[in-house]
């Protein structure tokens, strides 16, 4: 944080101090925690100027950025995020998990959408300042966690459909419950009007907007009764993702992980291939992957629907699907409950980020 007498950054000076007032602690109820807005005291971000050379991070009180309308970002999408976590451990201690995988990921889209990529050493850096600074607001064990959202957003001025001269790097973090309902099985409607991503577009990239166009869709499905969409690819035969996860089955004991050029290069998707392959020995089939072997129509009626299925992310982090609705009709997966691949790639993956098991992957770190 930035202390009397010293040199305002420009990250500082693009924050309107006071204009965010931070939820008081003592109000916010742990057991009820749900997927929306909390506002923590402290924020942190640094700017990149066109050399595309970042500042020393800082943290500051939250408020909201001074931006104006010519930005890239308002005007032209210019802009990505990341959604990590914090959890706290069953020893007390506050973890990460995979910081470098989503530095990466982060890098890799900024070069898409010409954004200046901040350094693996200054992603860190930022999220680990942020999450100390707002401490106070890890959820205790087993009541949720500390959302982590970076964002990197083009702020310079532009007219012309063009990349602009001036990238925002921003960490805030927010204590949430579950997306979804934790690890209680949730039905979903399988899209068939509208598509999530062009096949060689941005789909991959974690775009802030590939999200806005799934919100009227999903909304549809919501008021109907279901917790997700299932977008399909152009042709409307292979799964892409759920609007807000990626997508997986099993059956006779192999996990079937959903592979397309156009869907986000999910790090909880990583995270759960290797921890079914290499923790439990599962064999994995990572490959495009049909709606038709999904529900057992077609080439695939004799085999019958998925044994389970579950769709996945940081946000989501593993929600399995107990049903699905696809041109009228539903399709349930086993009995409509949990299924056993299902538990045990959840309780790896939950004993890793809390401590409770070995990381043998040196995925997570721990914040003094």
């Amino acid at each position: 944080m930035s202390s009397p007498g010293k040199q305002s950054s420009r990250f500082e000076s693009i924050v309107i101090p006071g204009s965010l007032e931070p939820t008081p602690l003592e109000s916010i109820v742990w057991e009820k925690l749900g997927f929306s807005v909390t506002v923590t005291p402290f924020m942190g971000g640094s700017v990149a100027g066109e050399d595309g050379v970042y500042e020393a991070p800082t943290v500051v009180s939250a408020g909201v950025l001074r931006m104006p309308p010519q930005a890239g970002a308002l005007n032209y999408g210019q802009a990505l995020f990341e959604g990590m976590k914090a959890r706290r451990g069953v020893d007390g201690r506050i973890r990460l998990f995979r910081v470098s995988a989503n530095a990466a990921r982060m890098a890799s889209g900024a070069d898409r959408l010409m954004l200046a990529p901040p350094t693996e050493d200054l992603f860190r850096k930022t999220v680990v300042d942020v999450v100390r600074a707002n401490v106070d607001y890890v959820p205790p064990l087993g009541k949720g966690a500390l959302y982590i959202r970076p964002l990197l957003v083009g702020s310079g001025m532009t007219l012309a459909p063009a990349a602009c001269g001036e990238t925002t790097f921003v960490v805030y973090v927010q204590p949430v419950g579950s997306y979804f309902k934790g690890l209680t099985c949730i039905g979903v409607k399988v899209e068939d009007e509208h598509q999530r991503a062009a096949a060689r577009g941005t789909g991959w990239v974690k775009a802030a907007g590939n999200y806005a166009p799934c919100f009227q869709p999903t909304k549809k499905a919501k008021a109907d009764g279901f917790a997700d969409l299932l977008f399909l690819d152009h042709e409307g035969k292979r799964v892409e993702e759920v609007g807000s996860a990626n997508f997986a089955m099993v059956k006779g004991g192999a996990l079937y992980v959903a592979d397309s050029p156009s869907i986000l290069k999910g790090i909880t998707r990583d995270s759960v291939m290797r921890v079914a392959r290499e923790r439990l020995g599962v064999d994995v089939v990572f490959a495009p992957l049909e709606l038709a072997r999904v529900l057992g129509t077609g080439d695939y009626a004799a085999a019958g629907p998925a044994d389970e299925a579950f769709c996945m992310g940081t946000a989501a982090v593993i929600s399995p699907i107990g049903s699905m609705r696809w041109k009228g009709k539903d399709y349930s997966f086993g009995s409509g409950a949990v299924g056993p691949v299902t538990t045990r790639i959840y309780d790896e993956l939950d004993g890793i980020q809390t401590g409770r098991l070995p990381d043998s992957f040196g995925w997570t770190e721990v914040v003094s």
